[in-house]
């Protein structure tokens, strides 16, 4: 059910998320600008240029964030549906490639990519889930990125997949013609809401100009999008300052005709004021002292401390030549019964090593935050053994797993939220291409529409004539072009969505994969090829099924040759064998001839004989 809200109402939404979220806004700026090198502000870089220091950055915030961010594009997972009940076994198989499709078809790699950095470095990012009609009228499922400086939430949530939010948006910046197309008879609203009005900060800025709820120069104004919570419904709606331009109930549904927003988000870490903040906040303070250490040290390393008696030298002459390498000073001595020197350089080494060892100390503090050396495969382990280094890994994984659990249950939030958008919208016959491979192009069905003559056709022969002769079905029947049922339709599919994990190069499968193939090298031919494939760490399932079908087809293929190759030699052998016996046969019919002549000839011989 509809429920409608007033514009003051949904100002003074985005107005309370504003004000409540300044400091936290203001870090995550700062975040930000350190992941990006910006360490130094203006007058810290002044005042180090004035005492001739150099604002130095060791960045290693960025290491730190980019490692995290290769381990997920390392370890992206792929969607996988799986039956409730047996009779949906093989309708689970469409499913996931639904899922699949849609994955592939909005780039959703990247966008998770983009949401796991902003949630590393700013605390929070989000996707929104909805649909567009293609120039085909289908619908195709849209999923639209948000920047963390685009989105704003209710302050009172305290999760961090902000479950128990009443109301979710983001700030969208549009050309006022754009708007007035879009939105035929909205344009008093819109040109009403060309004002300059100051905001609490610049979080939400067209930049370059400072934040107001419009850009008159430009005539540019701020359109929000919002979804809120009535009563169990999700709502939405979307406005610019000078009133409301549409609203109306969330279209989506679940399984269980449950509202949802289309809004999804995630944060990595809540303090108690409910702020967000990801992980680099806790790198500030030791990449500060990395900075500031660093630039103190080096000045020392290249400055001198003087002293002299009064009148024995000029001391800017006395600095500009210790400056350089080949200095030389010369000085008249003032008080010969001095006890002093009239000149002397004054040690700073303790100073120097006090520098550089709280240098060191700021180094490791900021190394052992999340992606630690032993994690990274890095440091004393590479001198140690194979299990040695698999388990400083894994210690160095339970460190960041709250951190990869949270993006896992995001992201297994978006596939359900897709599964759901995908039952309720395809509702025609659609195909889906599953693979890239021109080898081996493979279609899915959707919704597919069985006739009789189809179904007929996959049953047994005695079973087709049963049914002809029950319901008089004769050939060329106009009733065999009837629809019985369909195939794969995803309304009735009844599945779970889980999230097929990539084996983990930090666990014992990649010791046991390591011993595996230096026995395969050491002894060939001990171990399968098929073996080898299964237990490789750093592939997928569907990469290794179809590396281990391409093996069986090959296997298969050598075995029908040889097969037709022993056939063939055994035809030849069996010919070859009846060649010798047909030549025995000839033989020994030749010698019985022979023999028979001899006899005759002796009988002859023997009558002649007698009658002489």
């Amino acid at each position: 059910m509809e429920s409608s809200i007033g514009i003051e109402s949904l100002r003074d939404m985005f107005r309370e998320s504003e004000e409540a979220g300044v400091d936290a806004r203001l870090t995550s700026h700062k975040c930000r600008d350190y992941y990006d090198g910006k360490q130094w502000t203006p007058e810290e870089a002044a005042a180090l240029q004035k005492r001739k220091q150099a604002p130095i950055v060791i960045n290693r915030v960025r290491r730190k964030v980019d490692w995290l961010r290769g381990l997920e594009m390392q370890s992206r997972t792929d969607p996988k549906a799986f039956p409730r009940t047996p009779k949906h076994e093989q309708e689970a198989s469409s499913a996931t490639d639904a899922l699949r499709f849609v994955a592939e078809n909005t780039d959703w790699d990247k966008k998770r990519s983009k949401i796991w950095e902003n949630i590393l470095v700013e605390g929070l990012g989000g996707v929104e889930i909805v649909h567009e009609n293609n120039n085909r009228g289908e619908p195709e499922i849209v999923l639209n990125y948000y920047s963390f400086d685009r989105l704003f939430y209710d302050p009172h949530s305290k999760e961090e997949d902000f479950s128990d939010a009443r109301y979710k948006g983001a700030v969208i910046w549009s050309d006022t013609d754009s708007l007035k197309a879009q939105y035929p008879g909205k344009e008093d609203i819109i040109d009403g809401s060309i004002r300059r009005e100051d905001s609490i900060d610049d979080t939400f800025d067209d930049k370059p100009s400072r934040f107001v709820w419009s850009d008159p120069r430009r005539k540019r104004v701020v359109c929000v999008l919002v979804y809120y919570n009535r009563g169990g419904e999700w709502n939405w709606a979307k406005f610019v300052f000078g009133g409301i331009l549409e609203q109306g109930a969330s279209p989506y549904r679940d399984e269980d005709g449950q509202s949802l927003c289309p809004l999804i988000m995630q944060s990595a870490y809540v303090d108690r004021d409910n702020q967000r903040y990801g992980i680099v906040k806790d790198m500030l303070d030791p990449q500060d002292e990395i900075n500031k250490r660093r630039s103190k040290l080096l000045h020392s390393l290249n400055t001198r401390q003087t002293a002299a008696q009064k009148g024995a030298i000029k001391a800017a002459t006395v600095k500009a030549e210790m400056a350089k390498p080949d200095g030389h000073i010369e000085y008249d001595v003032v008080d010969p019964n001095s006890t002093r020197a009239p000149f002397e350089v004054l040690s700073n080494q303790d100073q120097t090593a006090g520098q550089f060892q709280l240098l060191q100390e700021a180094k490791s503090e900021i190394d052992l935050m999340g992606a630690n050396s032993g994690l990274a495969g890095k440091g004393e382990s590479e001198s140690q053994s194979g299990r040695a280094i698999l388990a400083r890994q894994q210690g160095g994984m339970i460190e960041i797993a709250p951190l990869t659990d949270g993006l896992s249950q995001f992201t297994r939030a978006v596939y359900r939220q897709i599964w759901a958008l995908v039952r309720q919208l395809w509702t025609e016959e659609r195909w889906l291409r599953v693979t890239d491979d021109e080898r081996n192009m493979k279609f899915v069905g959707i919704n597919r529409p069985v006739t009789l003559k189809e179904e007929l056709e996959g049953m047994q022969p005695e079973e087709v004539q049963a049914i002809a002769r029950r319901i008089n079905l004769v050939p060329n029947d106009p009733r065999l072009q009837m629809v019985v049922r369909t195939k794969n339709s995803v309304a009735k599919m009844d599945v779970d969505i889980m999230l097929e994990e990539v084996p983990d190069q930090v666990t014992l499968q990649g010791e046991t994969f390591e011993q595996l193939v230096n026995l395969a090298t050491s002894m060939p031919g001990s171990v399968p090829p098929a073996i080898l494939i299964e237990a490789a760490p750093n592939l997928k399932k569907d990469i290794k099924d179809k590396l281990i079908e391409m093996l069986e087809g090959q296997s298969q293929s050598q075995a029908q040759a040889a097969e037709a190759q022993a056939q063939s030699e055994q035809q030849k052998a069996e010919a070859d064998m009846a060649l010798s016996l047909a030549r025995a046969s000839k033989e020994q019919a030749a010698a019985q001839k022979q023999h028979m002549e001899n006899s005759a000839l002796e009988g002859e011989a023997l009558a002649l004989l007698e009658t002489a």
